[in-house]
């Protein structure tokens, strides 16, 4: 093509733009206005929060439904999440979560942040999941490092601030308080004081629970461990044991003592009122003697007699100046006794 015929080309291209020049706007006048009439409504989803951007500037907050807005590029709108729980795992990593949880296998980088330091210098491996939602929009997004990385910028704060807490409460106990009684109130404390240093930075973050996966011994050493708490077991079952024998005698050896003592008490106090009848009786005799001395005496002497006589068998009393005995027959069945020479028999 010669010279000639290429500026006889441009000059072809330069009329026909002038021709169609109002077409070619209009045209792109509509597509402007289709894209940005397209760009003035939004959706936000039921569980999210939409943050409205004017120039890059936050100018408000938009919840759940269709809403209008300035065409792009006046105004932009960022959708977050706000009521999903999202989570943050430690010394572990969910490969697929279900009936059947899979978990990557670990490796190095987990063990160093799972294994900590407890206050009586033993090593324990804590596993913990903590678990966090957005309360506010706009605080998440602008906060820490601007919209564009604030995921990342917050997960990060999250990670060191839930690892320090972490690491301190698990440095204030022992590590039987860590494996055993103390894990409930480690998680607590550590919610309460992950909570309050965000609170602090005012991100937009709320703390929905800490919970501590799997606390163990580091395994170099979780054979010997088991075997200590194996025999811990033992020594508790047979303390329990003795006290369940301790219960079940010690209530029959007290009641066979309140029986005892219940029995010296009556005894006791039946000595004591027979005592204190005799002692009346003789002393109410004691005042008939001084009335009367002599009949009182004979009287004593009489009933004396007739007691002892009451007790002894049949006799046959012969005065000595008889010189031979009779045998009677005893009607009544019963033998006869003779006292002779002086009442001797």
């Amino acid at each position: 093509m010669t010279q000639q015929d290429l500026g006889q080309a441009i000059n072809e291209l330069k009329y026909n733009l002038r021709r169609y020049r109002r077409v070619i706007t209009l045209v792109a006048g509509v597509a402007f206005g289709l894209y940005a009439l397209e760009t003035m409504f939004y959706k936000v989803e039921a569980d999210e929060q939409g943050v409205v951007l004017r120039f890059g500037k936050r100018v408000g907050l938009t919840d759940s439904g269709l809403h209008f807005k300035l065409p792009w590029p006046i105004e932009t709108v960022l959708q977050v999440p706000v009521t999903r729980v999202q989570s943050l795992e430690f010394g572990f990593k969910t490969l697929e979560a279900g009936r059947d949880t899979r978990y990557m296998p670990r490796g190095e980088s987990a063990d160093d942040v799972a294994r900590m330091l407890t206050g009586d210098l033993n090593l324990a491996h804590v596993e913990w999941i903590v678990q966090y939602k957005i309360s506010d929009a706009g605080k998440y997004l602008f906060t820490l490092g601007g919209h564009r990385n604030q995921r990342v910028a917050v997960e990060d704060t999250i990670i060191d601030v839930s690892e320090a807490v972490m690491r301190r409460l698990v440095g204030d106990v022992s590590v039987d308080e860590v494996l055993t009684t103390g894990r409930d109130r480690i998680a607590n404390d550590a919610e309460h004081e992950i909570q309050g240093y965000l609170d602090t930075i005012d991100c937009g973050i709320t703390i929905v629970t800490v919970r501590l996966q799997t606390v163990s011994p580091p395994d170099p050493v979780k054979d010997s461990f088991d075997a200590v708490n194996r025999a811990k077991q033992a020594k508790d079952r047979v303390l329990n044991d003795a006290r369940g024998e301790s219960n079940s005698k010690l209530p029959e050896a007290r009641g066979t003592r309140d029986q005892k003592i219940s029995e010296a008490e009556g005894y006791r106090e039946r000595v004591v009122r027979e005592a204190t009848g005799k002692a009346n009786a003789f002393l109410t005799q004691l005042a008939e003697y001084r009335k009367a001395p002599e009949v009182t005496r004979r009287r004593l002497y009489l009933e004396t007699i007739e007691q002892v006589l009451s007790e002894v068998g049949d006799l046959t009393i012969i005065d000595q100046s008889v010189g031979g005995v009779l045998p009677l027959l005893d009607l009544n069945g019963r033998s006869a006794s003779t006292l002779t020479n002086g009442g001797q028999r």
